[in-house]
């Protein structure tokens, strides 16, 4: 079936845009195909006798959907011998039958995948967003509708949740109670379906293989393809479509494309924004229903498969895998970063002028820090006393939506002989087990080196944010002693990182503002590339300005009752200002 007579299908089969199925309602004939078998599944008489019944709307793409999966597995696990009977259902317009089902066993899910073609169920049933649950009693009556909890929302990882709204729901209908919150707002990703979209398309709309297509290639697609940081992808005119609403919602919203610096246009290299014209354009077609156009795609970019820099000099993995399971100590807390050395020592001096941190597994992993260790050394014994402290060992990092670091002409990073790399990974369990051994890849300079690259770490240790505080400062200062050339800047903070700023002052000068992020997000640390190197003289300072927000007010926060302090997990904090810069 071709996509334009399935949405013609969908079109038809849609209920009516008020239909929102109203707590109490009776869902006695719900039957769909199971995802894996293709049997059809009815709830009549699949969840006959059951207590309760849990329908969880889900998806294979949806970072806070994946999040929740576990959880659901262990819902199921606790409460099926107390006669509960919990189903998932696929109603993405992104997803295929085979590509659900393939989720389905891949996160190893133990419950039973429905496939609702088109989203009908799921807009009979009010269903905006991904997750949401619905609690039947054991009538079929429809008795709870919306999230499973608070821990996990777009840009929110809790190490536990505050709200159990879900299993609040579950025991309490298993119970024969009523349920005190029977309605609450759904956290993830918002769904789109074809009958949401207008009929007609004005003569002037923007269309995706008019201008549409470049503004997304050029904006979105280094992360919005498969095998990068992005949750799904953005490459052809369908994919785009399918994710309309979610879309929209990023771009109103500022998250999307991730960039927080507040500066002029045009003073970062690597700056990501959408300009106005651009950013209408891309409303404008989203209004207008995604319109494709007349004729062919436009041809699309071409990307190297695996690494950005190209096929490298060297590849170094990690010495050992490491398992990361589906979840940690039953998501109480957050999985502790990895310390994992590789097994390749330098036979020579290298200088690198190329570096790409790459991820085998991105979905489970936040960030991963590379350090160089130096032969006969141990981590971190050889920083003490370093001048640049904690910086003066990294070789490169990854974040997710950062960019390879790619030096100019005559500046590289160097490998001294005997050393050996390790691997700081900080992994995210989302439901899904995996075993990871990510790598770096290496591209030597070719050419002679003039300037050594080196990484320099303005930190402050030495803080306490108090319970409840929601704008704690602490600052960091550190004073270049000889004349140095800084290349780029990059915020460090945690889950209660607020604001960071870059002072440079220089003696017998006014103090110059190098660098704002007003919204910081831990999620998304980018490092800042300045188009034009900034030259300072010895005896400059560098002065690094953070707020931290511990109160509840902060939906990120793990525990606003807790004073936070130093500390390598994310529920603690941290205060770097990192930079790269050469001397002279």
């Amino acid at each position: 079936m071709t996509p334009t007579l399935i949405a013609a299908v969908c079109l038809f089969l849609s209920p009516c845009a008020e239909t929102k199925a109203p707590l109490g309602a009776q869902l006695t004939d719900l039957m769909l195909p199971e995802v894996v078998s293709g049997k059809p599944w009815r709830l009549a008489d699949k969840a006959h006798g059951a207590k309760a019944t849990v329908l969880a709307f889900i998806d294979s793409s949806c970072p806070v959907c994946q999040n929740h999966l576990a959880g659901l597995n262990k819902l199921k696990l606790e409460f099926e011998e107390k006669g509960l009977q919990l189903v998932g259902i696929n109603s993405h317009p992104a997803d295929t039958l085979e590509e659900a089902a393939q989720h389905a066993l891949r996160a190893k899910l133990n419950f039973p995948v429905l496939r609702d073609e088109c989203g009908v169920w799921a807009r009979k049933l009010a269903v905006d967003r991904l997750p949401c649950v619905l609690v039947l009693d054991q009538g079929f009556v429809v008795r709870y509708r919306g999230r499973i909890d608070d821990q996990f929302a777009p840009g929110v990882a809790r190490s536990k949740p505050t709200t159990r709204d879900l299993l609040d729901a579950v025991t309490a209908v298993l119970d024969n109670r009523q349920v005190a919150r029977s309605w609450t707002d759904t956290l993830g990703c918002l769904l789109t379906f074809p009958a949401q979209r207008p009929g007609p398309v004005a003569a002037n709309a923007p269309t995706w293989n008019g201008e549409v297509a470049s503004i997304v290639q050029r904006a979105c697609q280094d992360c919005h393809r498969p095998g990068e940081a992005a949750p799904f992808s953005l490459l052809a005119h369908d994919d785009a479509a399918a994710w309309a609403d979610m879309i929209r919602e990023v771009i109103n919203a500022g998250r999307m494309p991730p960039w927080h610096a507040d500066a002029p246009a045009g003073h970062f290299a690597n700056e990501r924004i959408l300009n106005s014209k651009d950013k209408a354009t891309l409303l404008s077609w989203l209004d207008a229903g995604c319109p494709k156009g007349t004729g062919s795609e436009p041809k699309p970019r071409s990307f190297v498969e695996g690494w950005r820099i190209g096929q490298p000099d060297k590849i170094i993995k990690m010495g050992k895998p490491v398992n990361v399971p589906a979840q940690f100590l039953l998501g109480l807390a957050g999985m502790p970063y990895q310390y994992v050395p590789a097994d390749t020592v330098m036979d020579e001096d290298r200088w690198v002028s190329e570096i790409e941190v790459r991820p085998q597994s991105r979905a489970q992993i936040h960030h991963i820090i590379v350090y160089i260790i130096p032969e006969g050394k141990k981590f971190p014994d050889f920083l003490r006393g370093n001048s640049d402290g904690i910086g003066g060992g990294m070789l490169s990092a990854y974040v997710p939506g950062d960019l390879p670091v790619i030096y100019p002409e005559g500046q590289a990073k160097k490998l001294p002989k005997g050393a050996k790399l390790l691997f700081e990974v900080h992994y995210t369990p989302n439901g899904t087990p995996v075993t990871d051994c990510s790598s770096v890849g290496l591209k030597f300079a070719k050419g002679p080196v003039k300037h050594e690259v080196r990484t320099r770490a303005v930190m402050n240790r030495r803080f306490a944010i108090p319970a409840g505080d929601s704008n704690h400062e602490v600052r960091s200062s550190k004073v270049f002693e000889k004349g140095a050339v800084i290349i780029t800047m990059s915020p460090h903070m945690h889950l209660r990182g607020k604001d960071f700023a870059f002072d440079l002052t220089v003696p017998g000068q006014p103090t110059v503002p190098l660098l704002r992020v007003p919204h910081y997000d831990f999620n998304w640390q980018e490092t800042y590339t300045l188009v034009k190197p900034l030259q300072v003289p010895p005896g400059s300072r560098i002065d690094c300005l953070a707020h931290f927000d511990n109160s509840s007010g902060n939906p990120a926060n793990p525990d606003a009752t807790k004073e936070v302090r130093w500390g390598d997990m994310t529920w603690q904090e941290m205060m770097i200002g990192f930079m790269d810069y050469y001397v002279p």
